[in-house]
């Protein structure tokens, strides 16, 4: 009789994984790390902004799902759940921080509508990536989330509404009022 070939760790579905790991192969959770670190973490440095709070929070995230691992639902997305711990760490980190504030005014002191006009080929990318990001940051925490998680996340609409516990109606309203308020906030010249 032959024997059926094991599938390595990366071969298997997320479900799969959160099974072997809840059954104590800790490799497993090394693939979970392996496949979704990177995003957990680009969620992490565009909500809070500081690269080492991020690597704190994403690492307190994946804590956190895999004490909670049992509580995953095989019904839903992995990397939805997952993305609805770090939008909340992100979240309660943001509250419980005066930075927040602090960030707010340094902001307000960079006077972004002081900035010349920048025609879009003229001025290099990342002039224009530091100027998308300030306007990011002065968006309402609302709209912040929802395009943190659209643009960095790489989250659909549906898995934004169910990170987010809105309606999807609610996250295209959202996305679409962020959208407008940083074309406002570029004056338009950012392609």
């Amino acid at each position: 009789m032959e024997e059926t070939p094991r599938k390595s760790e990366s071969d298997k579905s997320d479900s799969e994984l959160v099974v072997a790991t809840l059954s104590g192969n800790q490799n497993a959770f090394k693939e979970m790390l392996n496949r979704y670190r990177s995003r957990i973490l680009a969620i992490c440095i565009k909500m809070l902004k500081d690269r080492t709070d991020a690597e704190e929070a994403a690492q307190d995230i994946f804590v956190k799902i895999y004490l909670h691992l049992s509580e995953f639902e095989h019904s839903r997305s992995f990397i939805t759940w997952a993305g609805t711990i770090a939008a909340n760490e992100c979240r309660d980190r943001l509250r419980k921080s005066t930075r927040k504030k602090r960030l707010f005014t340094e902001l307000e002191k960079a006077d972004i509508e002081g900035d010349p006009v920048i025609p879009a080929f003229e001025e290099n990318q990342e002039m224009n990536l530091n100027r998308v990001e300030k306007a990011i940051e002065q968006l309402p925490e609302n709209l912040k989330e929802i395009i943190v998680l659209k643009a960095y996340g790489n989250y659909s609409y549906e898995q934004i509404a169910e990170i987010l516990k809105v309606r999807l109606g609610t996250v295209m309203s959202r996305l679409f009022r962020a959208r407008k308020k940083l074309t406002d906030l570029l004056g338009g010249d950012i392609r």
